[in-house]
């Protein structure tokens, strides 16, 4: 078996790294993002900015503050959407050209909200209608 072998076959979908410490959440952004190729990792396993560098995700979803800021240095580099879902603030934000923003709609950081956002993040031609 070869490398080569080992790797996933590239689709053409969008890569979303999630970094997070309630696995639940993992599973529903997999389930709302269907559009991507979506892989999970704990926290537990340490060093976020290393396996970004390595990975190469197009976007990255994380769920603590400490992932917020590990991760924000690589998205500011790689101009990269990062999305903040905090399950117990209920609060979304997403980190882009070096700012965080609070995305809101009353309900908390729903699967539909993340969907929307990584999809905006990732396809939309300019920014959000406002």
């Amino acid at each position: 078996m070869t490398s080569t072998q080992l790797r996933p076959k590239d689709d053409g979908r969008p890569l979303v790294a999630v970094w997070c410490s309630v696995p639940l959440l993992g599973e529903a952004v997999e389930f709302a993002l269907e559009f991507a190729e979506v892989r999970s990792f704990a926290p537990s396993r340490g060093d976020l900015a290393g396996l970004l560098r390595w990975l190469r995700p197009d976007a990255v979803v994380v769920d603590s503050d400490e992932g917020a800021a590990d991760a924000a240095p690589f998205a500011r580099e790689h101009d990269m959407p990062l999305l903040h879902v905090s399950v117990r603030d209920r609060s979304l934000r997403v980190y882009r050209a070096g700012e965080w923003e609070e995305i809101g709609n009353g309900e908390g950081p729903t699967p539909e909200a993340i969907r929307n956002v990584v999809a905006g993040a990732l396809f939309a031609r300019g920014g959000p209608v406002r």
